[in-house]
């Protein structure tokens, strides 16, 4: 009776590890950034306020690659800044390390006078 008992410990303790693993890959493989607008962050593309392509750029990279199972290692870099309106769209491009390059879509969710809420596609 011990053993079923320690068998049904040892396997439900084997699903909670995984559960956490998954939930844990779920939330750092988000690509849903909120960013400040302050004057760190913000230049003026067409007469509007934007987040830097540097700030656009990093905040990808970083999440682009999360954890090793999770995306493709990349540098990213953004030809200008992103527009705060919401539906303002900018292609980044990442370069991964054998020199193959990868278009990176990136989409306003939504605006504000003091943070832009984005996306970009992995």
């Amino acid at each position: 009776m011990l053993s079923s008992k320690f068998l049904v410990g040892a396997i439900g303790g084997a699903a909670a590890v995984v559960a956490v693993g998954g939930l844990g890959t779920h939330l750092l493989s988000g690509t849903e950034s909120t960013t400040g607008l302050d004057r760190y962050t913000t230049v003026l593309v067409d007469g509007h306020r934007a987040l830097a392509a540097n700030i656009v750029a990093g905040r990808t990279e970083s999440r682009y690659h999360p954890l090793p199972w999770v995306g493709t290692d990349v540098t990213v870099t953004c030809p200008g800044g992103l527009k705060a309106v919401a539906g303002a769209t900018l292609t980044c491009v990442g370069e991964e390390d054998g020199g193959r390059t990868v278009d990176i879509p990136v989409t306003v969710v939504k605006a504000s006078a003091h943070s832009v809420t984005w996306t970009f596609t992995r």
